[in-house]
């Protein structure tokens, strides 16, 4: 920089401008006069004249008389310290004299007054014996002096404004001689530079930066200033002082560059003042690099051997008995802290050009030393970006959402995007920082040519060198330009020159020994734990640079080259491991495989065996330069940024650093050497997962392995997927090649066979030794996993993971949780998530072994003792039934194994009851009716009702026939009726209520017109899973005896006579035996007295009488019996009268009579009230012709049975920001790339908002299917969408849906509407009075009684079209919508936006505010908020955001914002595939709105929301019948 001036340095040094003429003489005489003289004229100066009189003008008159007097005091100061009063009056003479530049006493002599500064330079020349070390006296007392005359010198050029521009230069001179004189020797125990060196250095950079400003030195000074601070840097004042000018010119340069909204480097309030106002732009920045050289190369702190290589240091060494070696002096110990220091320094500086100044820095060498953590771009405003934050005292903080950048916000953004470039920077710092970065390691030479590292002896090269040094280091220098930013620094000649820059780093890997070759430096391994934390901080400064790199940017390969080469050698894994070193790449390089950096898969390798010491081990083995904590949290980072990497690469061949040859490892289990591919790091990466979560406490580390984990086992099954129906294409196509040579050769033989010619040659198949033989036997369709030792597959992780997971959950992650809360739901939602994967299942034993420990979880929480229960508790307990569910329904084979249904069952009775029936084996059971309810919580007993009700009606039958949109009947009562033939007003359904939570809908009539009609009843079932249509029909036979049935209902015929009827005998039967007439009578027979021994006469007469009457009756009787035989006779066979016939089958029943009959609710215990209790019996009555009947029927058809949620997508091209760029970008194909759609595609399936049965995103268009004759006029022309990039996605048409047993989640990608139909305000027209207003958000329902049932179409729950409004009174209509919004909310009510950028940096940009108006679902309507509440931001706590960003390697990075932080299986800064991208982005999404739903006091689950809507129904539309009016009404009815 200098190399054209010449020093000054001789000159300083020339004793001859310091000494008097009495020096010429003895010291006896020199000491006579100067004392006599002084103290005459001390006694004139104002200081001495205030105690004792008034100050006296000066005696010196003439020029002579004060030159003459100068020499005396010159030699005065330099008398020994034994003369102190001498030495004080020279000094309080020559500090009044100084005044003459300022405002002069009265003791100034006039010449002096009048033209102080040659007086003045004359002056400060003198000053330099004041500071020349004596060997004998108080020392003390002149550093007290010392100190007077550097505070009056400093003090007198601030205020002089009277310089001329030689003073200032003899000022610097003095400054430098002086500085020269104190601090070039080493440091002594005692000396005057340990008490005047922080003075000097800091009176001399002050006062240097003071003249810059009122008169920049010349070249010449700048050189010999630099010369001397080289001389100087064993002194830590040094140091200290440099990085203090560096950090308050450096905050003035960067407003310069980029403007005053550029982040600030903060300064303290003292250090601010140190820089003159009056400094212009261009003296800042020539300053600004002058200072930063001013060192030359600080790296050379850490090498004595150069520090030492001074005359002083020398001349020390050869006076010296102890210090044989320069570079052996005891006050050398101090270069590595001075060497941190200067690190530190630098890496401020790059932080500060970075926008990352607001870092804090650390404040030793310690290991609580803490380097400023690397934060993504979106977090550099002060945005509270990241969900590894420090936790607060609140277990479920809401999370505040990152306004909209708005005015200085939005400048300070944008003033961030002209922030210097990677390769500005490198060339400013990046010599120093390489450099410093290895200092003390070992390379190894590679020859040409050459495979693999080593062979030769291990020699020590230099790294990094100066700018001057370096090969490129002269061409980058001239091209950049501190003062203009980096848009304009390449024009004319510098783009040449920049040309020839690119041309020259085009240096291959096998050419690595070219970067190499040229560079010495200095050998440190003796000690190089010394400077251990300053090569930290260098590694740290330029991972962090490195981390800063922005899409379309590009750097230097030869810089790449080097930083690649730092790492390797900063995270080796040998003897010589520095753990400072390490701990501050892995906590600074957290984006790096994250931003795109060309060739970072290079150092993989080198990463993962550093995380291999620091993941699976529960205490550090090294010295950090951080917390264990944050360490470990680093590392997870970096962990999981690599977990897509192994598959994403598969089989490409990693390559060596050195070499730049495919890398070789050795094989496993006796294999040969093989090339290492990325595939085969996948173990690594599982086994450093798996040992991290083992020995993790930390809650929000935890976290972050979970989803991880999440990520890991669904990317491995998705590949092996891929790799299977790869596989099997292969084998098909091969199978297929085969078989068609076979044909051919079969049918070529034939044909010879039939010519009978012999001269043709049959076609056969004649396969190579390289061919593969194909297998002709039948080809699976299931997924084979090798045998053996591969243990990377996803079967194998996934059983070693939840074998972990569900072991810390039992085991830690239990004992406290307000400390794990959220740790607890991450497991379970893993547990879940896993349980979704579509793995092939190799022993449903382990499948079988979760879902056991998840129900041994739930009952180890309900068992805690009362005072632990909470609402947390309480809420976890709810997560592990909904995660019982899941795996109940995905994996319902696990039912059909006794030991598992009967634990499901048992913690579901848990769950309801609050104890089991049997507690242990050896204890009596409990039976239901003797048990008293007491369940933990009523939330818990909701949860475990919904697992029971999932089972019954879910497990084995989901998806059900009509889809995954639907898991109810979309058949209702209109529906049905007009399936019936007979129309009557009769046809209508009874209702009853079974238990106080069913209801149930009985149609008597039959559907459909049978041939032989059997007791058939149509019921709609409502019950607390949605409401289902069941035909029942009783039968005494089953169906498959068909014919028997058949037979058995016909009416039977009379079978035909026989003609052979055989003998008839005629035989008289007798009352008793013959042989009673033989008996003789007894006394006891003859008791009873004969007729005419009782008879009298009136009675004889009344006998005759009676005897003739009863002689005409039988002769009658005898006459009529002839006739009857007579006519008998006469009759044909078989007599109609007397015929024995078979009942007919019966025509008509009692269904509904029947049904309950046989369900056993028609006993009169059911039917009875219980004893002291409101809760009415177990069958109720329902009186259907009340008014409102039909209304609450329709609001419980309208309360969903599965929770609902929406996901909005947005796409941002870069440097968007305004909502209508943002929202045209989806319009066509063309302004979105395809790998948009394909996501799009893995949120869900496309379905048709008209057709569809499910959630649409919006309430005014879901549950509901529309007829065909009305679907075009409502919904418009679909021919607009034809050629989107996700527009036809926007709710009008369609939406992308997704559900499972439990959820629904519809995904919208807003857009400008090509109709008028509008989101905001689709909703708030429910509110607008007019003849065709909704009596509910769903519309209004068709019973039998509504005036036009045809136009209504087949609904889930509530249709569009209204009834009159005649029909309704006001007060109804009032009530009916309070119902209605009280049974409508039942979703998260959570704003999650899935935002797919560009450029990551605009997530600090996107326009959140006003995108939220685009977002409505109907709910805020319900909640009382509408489009302007939407606007006002009110509602961002609610809100969660995904940014996705795309990178080139082909992998999404992802940033979460707001309440998405907290979720899994996403974590902000992963990095996965797009092949999981689509499903881990929908599950953060449902996992996201049922944390929200956990939260929420006032959410209440479906099924719980429609029992209470059942029950209100009782009470409102109850028959209160005693049991003979019940059946009664039942019987006659």
């Amino acid at each position: 920089m200098y190399s054209e001036w010449a020093s000054l340095q001789a000159t300083i040094e020339n004793e001859s401008n310091y000494k008097s003429v009495l020096h010429s003489y003895s010291a006896g005489v020199g000491r006579d006069v100067a004392v006599s003289v002084v103290r005459q004229l001390a006694d004139r100066l104002s200081i001495n004249a205030a105690s004792k009189h008034d100050p006296l003008p000066s005696n010196l008159e003439t020029e002579k008389q004060i030159e003459w007097t100068m020499e005396v005091i010159c030699f005065g100061l330099s008398l020994p310290l034994i003369e102190n009063e001498t030495i004080r009056d020279c000094v309080n003479i020559y500090v009044e004299w100084l005044t003459a530049l300022t405002v002069p006493k009265p003791s100034v002599p006039p010449c002096i007054v009048n033209d102080p500064n040659p007086y003045v330079q004359k002056i400060f020349r003198h000053f330099v014996n004041l500071f020349k070390p004596r060997d004998r006296g108080d020392s003390s007392k002149q550093i007290v002096l010392c100190h007077r005359v550097l505070r009056t010198v400093q003090t007198t050029a601030k205020q002089s404004g009277k310089f001329t521009r030689q003073t200032w230069e003899i000022l610097l001179q003095f400054l430098l001689t002086v500085n020269e004189t104190i601090l070039s020797p080493p440091i002594v125990a005692g000396s005057l530079s340990e008490q005047l060196c922080d003075r000097l250095l800091s009176v001399l950079f002050e006062l240097w930066l003071l003249a810059c400003t009122r008169c920049f030195p010349s070249p010449s000074l700048w050189r010999t200033f630099r010369e001397y601070c080289v001389a100087w840097r064993h002194h830590t004042a040094l140091v200290e002082q440099w990085n203090r000018v560096n950090q308050v010119l450096t905050s003035h340069l960067l407003k310069i560059l980029y403007g005053p909204n550029f982040p600030e480097l903060k300064i303290n309030e003292e250090d601010a003042l140190i820089v003159p106002t009056d400094m212009d732009n261009a003296c800042i920045a020539q300053t600004w690099f002058r200072f930063l050289h001013i060192l030359s190369n600080p790296v050379d702190l850490c090498k004595p051997k150069v520090v030492s290589q001074t005359p002083m240091f020398i001349q020390a060494a050869f006076n010296s008995e102890e210090v044989i070696d320069p570079n052996q002096h005891p006050c050398l110990s101090a270069l590595p802290k001075n060497f941190l220091l200067a690190m530190r320094g630098i890496a401020n500086l790059s932080d500060a050009f970075i926008g990352e100044a607001d870092r804090g820095v650390p404040g030793d060498m310690n290991s609580q030393n803490k380097t400023p953590p690397p934060t993504s771009k979106a977090s550099k405003i002060n945005h509270s970006t990241s969900v590894y934050h420090k936790p607060s005292k609140s277990v479920t903080p809401s999370p505040q959402l990152t306004p909209t950048p708005e005015g200085a916000n939005l400048t300070q953004l944008l003033q961030m995007e002209k922030r210097s470039q990677c390769n500005s920077l490198l060339h400013l710092f990046g010599a120093w920082l390489f450099e410093g970065a290895v200092s003390g390691c070992k390379f190894h030479s590679v020859k040409h040519g050459e495979g693999s590292i080593g062979g030769s002896k291990p020699r020590r090269v230099h790294f990094a060198v100066s700018s001057s040094e370096s090969p490129h280091g002269r061409l980058a220098k001239e091209r950049h330009s501190i003062a203009t930013p980096d848009s304009h620094r390449m024009s004319g000649r510098r783009a040449a020159q920049a040309a020839e820059i690119r041309k020259a780093s085009e240096i291959l890997p096998s050419d690595i020994t070219a970067i190499l070759s040229p560079y010495k430096r200095h050998d440190i391994s003796e000690s190089p734990n010394n400077y251990e934390a300053g090569r930290a901080e260098a590694c740290g400064a330029l991972c962090r640079i490195f981390s800063n790199y922005n899409q379309g940017e590009s750097i230097l390969p030869v810089y790449l080259s080097r930083f690649y080469l730092t790492l390797s050698q900063g995270l080796k894994i040998d003897e010589t491991v520095s753990g400072l070193v390490m701990s501050s790449i892995l906590y600074n390089s957290q984006d790096l495989f994250r931003i795109d950096l060309k060739g970072v898969s290079l150092v993989l390798p080198h990463f993962i065996s550093a995380l291999e010491m620091v993941l699976p081990e529960k205490e550090l083995k090294f010295k950090s330069i951080v917390s264990q904590q944050q360490l470990r949290q680093a590392s997870i980072h970096l962990l999981l940024s690599m977990l897509c990497i192994p598959h994403h690469f598969n089989t490409l061949s990693m390559m060596d650093l050195m070499t730049g040859k495919p890398m070789r490892t050795s094989g496993m289990f006796g294999e040969n050497e093989k090339v290492m591919t990325f595939r085969s790091l996948k173990l690594e990466i599982v086994n450093l997962m798996i040992g991290a979560l083992q020995c993790e406490l930390d809650p929000v580390n935890t976290q972050m392995l979970l989803g991880a984990i999440h990520l890991c086992i669904l990317d491995s099954s998705l590949c092996e997927d891929i790799e299977a129906k790869e596989e099997q294409k292969k084998k098909e196509d091969s199978h297929k090649d085969l078989g068609t040579t076979i044909l051919e050769e079969v049918m070529e033989k034939q044909n010879n066979q039939s010519e009978n010619t012999t001269n043709k040659v049959f076609l056969t198949h004649q396969r190579s030794s390289s061919e593969p033989i194909v297998d002709l036997k039948p080809l699976t369709s299931g997924r084979s996993h090798p045998v053996g030792p591969y243990l990377d597959t996803s079967w194998r992780i996934f059983v070693r993971c939840t074998h972990l997971v569900c072991q810390r959950l039992m085991s830690v992650w239990s004992t406290s949780e307000y400390k794990y809360y959220n740790v607890s739901l991450a497991a379970l939602e893993l547990l879940s998530g896993l349980a979704r994967i579509n793995t092939c299942v190799e022993d449903q034993l382990e499948c079988k072994r979760a879902v056991r420990w998840i129900c041994e979880h739930i009952v180890h929480l309900c068992s805690k003792p009362s005072p632990q229960h909470s609402k947390i508790l309480h809420s976890i307990i709810v997560a592990a039934f909904q995660c019982l569910t899941v795996w109940i329904v995905n994996h319902e084979y696990l039912l059909k194994d006794k030991e598992c249904l009967h634990c499901v069952l048992e913690v579901i009775e848990l769950g309801i009851s609050g104890s089991k029936s049997r507690p242990k084996g050896c204890v009596p059971p409990v039976y239901k009716h003797e048990k008293e309810l007491k369940p933990a919580s009523m939330r818990v007993k909701d949860a475990a009702e919904s697992v029971l009700a999932c089972l019954l009606n879910h497990v084995g039958s989901f998806p059900s026939p009509m889809g995954p949109s639907s898991v109810v009947s979309l058949l209702d009562e209109e529906s049905i009726l007009k399936l019936v033939k007979e129309k009557s007003s009769n046809v209508t359904f009874k209702y009853f209520v079974l238990e106080n939570n069913t209801l149930l809908a009985i149609l008597e009539h039959p559907v459909a017109e049978e041939k032989h009609p059997l007791p058939t009843a149509t019921i709609l079932l409502r019950g607390l899973m949605g409401r289902h249509a069941w035909v029942v029909q009783q039968r005494h036979w089953p169906k498959s005896e068909k014919e028997a049935a058949q037979e058995r209902l016909k009416y039977p015929a009379r079978p035909q006579p026989m003609d052979n009827v055989g003998t008839h005998h005629e035989i008289t039967s007798r009352n008793f035996p013959e042989m009673v007439d033989k008996i003789q009578l007894t006394n006891a027979d003859r008791s009873i007295p004969t007729m005419s021994n009782i008879e009298t006469e009136q009675s004889k007469t009344d006998h005759e009488a009676l005897k003739v009457l009863l002689e005409k009756q039988i002769k009658y009787e005898e006459c009529v019996k002839s006739s009857a035989e007579d006519e008998l006779a006469n009759v044909a066979f078989p007599n109609p009268r007397t015929e024995a016939k078979p009942p007919r089958p019966k025509q008509e029943f009692s269904p509904a009579r029947l049904l309950l009959s046989h369900l056993g609710f028609l006993t009169l215990g059911t039917l009875k009230e219980p004893a002291n209790s409101s809760v009415p019996p177990s069958l109720v009555m329902l009186d259907s012709t009340q008014p409102g009947f039909e209304t609450d029927l329709e609001l419980l058809d309208s309360i969903p049975c599965r929770t609902f949620d929406t996901g909005f997508v947005f796409y941002v091209k870069s440097g968007q920001r305004t909502p209508n760029e943002i929202l045209a970008n989806v319009l066509s194909s063309a302004t979105v790339p395809p790998h948009f759609l394909e996501f799009l595609n893995n949120l869900g399936w496309p379905v048709d908002i008209a057709t569809h049965a499910g959630w649409s995103g919006h309430i005014s268009t879901s549950w509901k299917m529309e007829d065909s004759e009305i679907i075009g006029s409502s919904f418009g022309n679909i021919d607009a969408y034809v050629d989107h990039g996700g527009s036809l996605y926007n709710g009008q048409h369609q939406v992308l849906y997704y559900a499972d047993s439990t959820s629904e989640m519809a995904f919208v990608v807003p857009s400008q509407r090509v109709h008028s139909l509008d989101r905001s305000h689709s909703v708030e027209a429910l509110d607008q009075p007019s003849g065709k207003q909704n009596l509910s958000p769903y519309g209004s329902k068709s019973l039998p009684l509504y005036q036009n049932p045809q136009q209504r179409p087949l609904t889930l729950d509530l249709p569009v079209e209204n009834t009159a409004p005649a029909q309704i009174s006001p007060s109804l209509d009032k009530k009916r919508k309070l119902s209605t919004r009280a049974g409508m909310i039942g979703g998260s009510h959570m704003k999650v936006l899935v935002v797919c950028l560009e450029c990551l940096a605009d997530a600090d940009t996107f326009p959140i505010s006003e995108l939220l108006t685009e977002t409505s679902t109907g709910l805020e309507y319900l909640q009382g908020s509408s489009s302007s509440s939407l606007r006002s931001g009110r509602t961002n706590d609610q809100v969660a955001i995904i940014f996705i960003q795309p990178l080139k390697s082909g992998l999404y990075r992802i940033q979460l914002q707001g309440s998405a932080l907290n979720t899994n299986p996403l974590v902000d800064g992963m990095v996965v595939s797009r092949r999981s991208l689509g499903t881990l982005v929908r599950q953060t999404c449902i996992n996201i709105c049922n944390r929200k739903r956990l939260e929420c006091d006032m959410h209440c689950p479906p099924h719980v929301k429609r029992r209470q809507k059942i029950q209100e129904m009782v009470n409102k539309y109850r028959r209160r019948l005693t049991s003979p009016q019940f059946y009664t009404h039942l019987f006659m009815d």
